[in-house]
């Protein structure tokens, strides 16, 4: 039978959509990120006039492929463009390993550009993903790691069958912290220096915020533009709760952290979405990171994950708060539209300030 390609009609197929995901995703099942709502919230609420793009392919009446991207909207050089962030890309799995996945991806990455979308990005963890997204024209300039902070290493020996080894494991790690301590011993706010925390659900309440964005935007050769209307909808997932730190200088707004409890592999962990210092403030990134990590404590986390780029990762001091660079990182992935813009800008890392806030992950 022929495969058909074409858009995807929620009205008509959303439960079959939903069907596909948790053949594609076992591992939300029994999470909000299944649901409806969260589909709803996802590809239906964002704040542009198209919301998404979502592209499927059918085989007879079953849908055994979808790919889909949401309008981000970055600046590049003072220049607005929209972007596609590519996500919830699917295969079943009857339908893998027959070139349904490169067909589709080069159907969708084809849309996306008679769209006016300026170019594509990913962030792909899954080595098998990777030879399809190369197939249908992916570059693959840069990879991002996971950078992480072990509080307790209980859960993470329980995951490997190794509980024996917890005790030694514990002990290493607070001998680590004490000599982290040591280090950081005559580290106190200075006077004009404060640290405000705030739930995700009062985002528009935080004064100096927007203005925050602007100067931080100002400093990038690349940004995310972020906004108090983006960031609403990025926290507004349901079922979840963030957490925002703020810090001030003589009352101005210069540096926050956005982050949130989550599981990653049986392990209870903070991931950080956002993390950001404006230039000349990087010296105070220990105070945002010490509230992120009185946060895991206090919930009983025992990991604190950051999905940030080596050049942050040196310029916010993560080695020196106890963060090591793990095993695990993801793709950036990128296909350009827009010709206009200079491919130099878009392949070179240097000009990118990525993090989880830029993908549609955590």
């Amino acid at each position: 039978m022929e495969i058909k390609i074409e858009e995807f009609n929620s009205t008509n197929d959303l439960s079959k959509q939903r069907n596909l995901f948790n053949e594609c995703f076992p591992e939300n099942l029994g999470t909000s990120v299944q649901t409806i709502d969260h589909y709803k919230w996802k590809f239906k609420s964002f704040p542009a006039k198209i919301p998404s793009y979502e592209y499927i392919a059918r085989l007879d009446d079953e849908i055994i492929g979808y790919y889909a991207a949401l309008p981000y909207e970055y600046i590049i050089d003072g220049r607005h463009v929209k972007a596609a962030i590519v996500c919830d890309v699917m295969t079943g799995i009857k339908a893998r390993g027959k070139g349904v996945f490169t067909k589709l991806g080069k159907y969708s990455t084809n849309r996306f550009k008679e769209e006016g979308l300026a170019f594509s990005t990913g962030y792909p963890i899954r080595p098998e993903v990777l030879p399809g997204h190369k197939k249908s024209g992916w570059l693959f300039p840069f990879k991002i790691p996971m950078y992480g902070k072990f509080i307790k290493m209980n859960s993470f020996f329980h995951s490997k069958n190794k509980q024996y080894l917890i005790p030694y494991a514990n002990l290493v790690l607070f001998f680590y912290e004490f000599f982290l301590d040591l280090l950081s011993f005559s580290l106190s706010k200075p006077i004009g220096v404060s640290i405000s925390n705030y739930l995700s659900t009062d985002v528009k309440k935080i004064e100096g915020l927007e203005d925050f964005f602007l100067n931080w935007k100002k400093e990038n050769l690349i940004s995310l533009n972020k906004n108090i209307d983006f960031l609403n909808w990025r926290l507004g997932a349901p079922e979840k709760e963030y957490q925002i730190v703020i810090l001030r200088v003589d009352e101005k707004v210069v540096g926050y952290s956005v982050f949130r409890k989550v599981i990653k592999e049986g392990v209870p962990c903070v991931g950080v979405l956002d993390f950001i210092l404006l230039n000349g403030y990087e010296k105070w990134s220990s105070f945002l990171l010490l509230e992120i990590e009185k946060y895991a404590k206090k919930n009983s986390a025992e990991l604190i994950l950051f999905m940030i780029m080596k050049s942050l990762a040196k310029k916010y001091g993560l080695f020196m708060s106890g963060y090591l660079k793990t095993p695990f990182f993801f793709s950036f992935i990128i296909k350009q539209f827009d010709e206009s813009i200079d491919k130099k800008i878009l392949l070179d890392e240097q000009n990118w300030n990525l993090m989880w806030i830029d993908s549609d992950d955590l």
